[in-house]
């Protein structure tokens, strides 16, 4: 991985491919959007240490880019591609990325954070959220503009 995956507690990909298992991302239109709802987080009771704020660009090329990816990460990235599942994803996080947006990573594991962050998102509405689970994505905040 091109970028530090320490941020994430449980790892940052799976099969090959960005995958931050227990966390909610969530995509904002700007940075200084993403930064209020990350302080609005840490207000309403989330650890300095499970909210995080990235630009697009450190997003695009640090997070979600891979180097040096050997023939079985290969087949792991075919495979989820072949499935639709992240693929998509990230290709709405490039585009929000390419037009100035910004990404709130907010540590989630359990339902009561979950409602937690439910009850933040409704006062800074993000672009789009969605919760990594072990073997789904869950979709906290719709995005209007997905296909």
């Amino acid at each position: 991985m091109v970028g530090s995956h320490e941020f994430f507690k449980e790892g940052g990909t799976s099969l090959g491919t960005f995958y931050p298992t227990h966390y909610i991302v969530a995509g904002y239109h700007n940075l200084a959007d993403a930064k209020a709802a990350a302080a609005a987080f840490q207000k309403n009771g989330f650890a300095d240490e499970d909210v995080r704020v990235f630009d697009g660009r450190y997003a695009i090329e640090q997070l979600e880019a891979r180097e040096g990816v050997n023939w079985i990460q290969k087949m792991e990235q075919q495979l989820v591609k072949f499935a639709g599942t992240e693929t998509g994803y990230v290709q709405e996080d490039a585009e929000l990325a390419r037009s100035g947006g910004a990404f709130l990573f907010v540590y989630a594991p359990d339902d009561e954070s979950l409602a937690k962050a439910r009850r933040v998102f409704a006062q800074h509405g993000p672009a789009y959220a969605r919760r990594y689970l072990n073997i789904a994505i869950e979709i906290i905040v719709e995005n209007p503009n997905a296909p």
